[in-house]
């Protein structure tokens, strides 16, 4: 029994793993013809694909990359009926996609894939973070200020949650969801100093 307990937990962990390295930003990119790393900033994400082909493109993107995170943690509930395995599993989707062996361990910044783990586990709080992004992008047209914002709003919205709700079960993954902020926030380390310097390229404008 604890053989196969063990068991459920490896192939949760490595399904999680690899569903997050679905490069879904390479490969639509390749279905116009664009190599994704080659043009733009570079970066396997959602924000390149936006910015170098549109919002279309960029749309199944969004969907796909959040489908796998949220699809990485119901798929680890399923096989270990554990909450706290299925939070490592949604770390490791978010790991996945940021360093994916599909794409020489090059990926994203972990937003969206973070984005369905918690809108898995807490969707008002994830939701919350969703329009904190759309609501910053909309005003400055900085996708990556977007992304900042959602990545403390989200965890702050999962401590409110747990604190009115007095659901101490939220507490695990409060912590996973500051695990994943701060990966997000050293994720765009870069794009906070451009921001810092006035140099952060926004949607609709052509990359520096």
């Amino acid at each position: 029994m604890m053989e196969s307990a063990g068991m459920r937990i490896g192939v949760a962990m490595v399904a999680a793993y690899f569903l997050g390295s679905l490069p879904f930003a390479a490969w639509v990119a390749r279905l116009h013809g664009v190599d994704i790393t080659k043009v733009g900033s570079g970066n396997p994400g959602m924000t390149n694909v936006w910015r170098t082909l549109g919002w279309k493109p960029a749309l199944p993107v969004a969907v796909l990359d959040a489908g796998k995170g949220t699809l990485a943690a119901w798929l680890a509930v399923y096989l270990t009926r554990s909450v706290d395995w299925a939070l490592a599993a949604g770390l490791m989707a978010v790991v996945g996609h940021s360093f994916t062996v599909f794409a020489s361990f090059k990926g994203g910044k972990g937003v969206l894939t973070g984005f369905g783990v918690f809108l898995y586990f807490t969707p008002m709080s994830a939701l919350a973070g969703l329009i904190a992004w759309a609501a910053v992008v909309a005003k400055t047209r900085f996708v990556s200020l977007g992304s900042i914002t959602a990545a403390i709003v989200m965890p702050l919205g999962i401590l409110l949650e747990a604190r009115f709700r007095r659901d101490v079960g939220l507490y695990p993954v409060l912590t996973v969801a500051i695990l994943v902020g701060l990966f997000v926030l050293y994720r765009h380390r870069a794009n906070i100093a451009r921001l810092a310097q006035g140099t952060e390229n926004k949607i609709g404008s052509k990359p520096a």
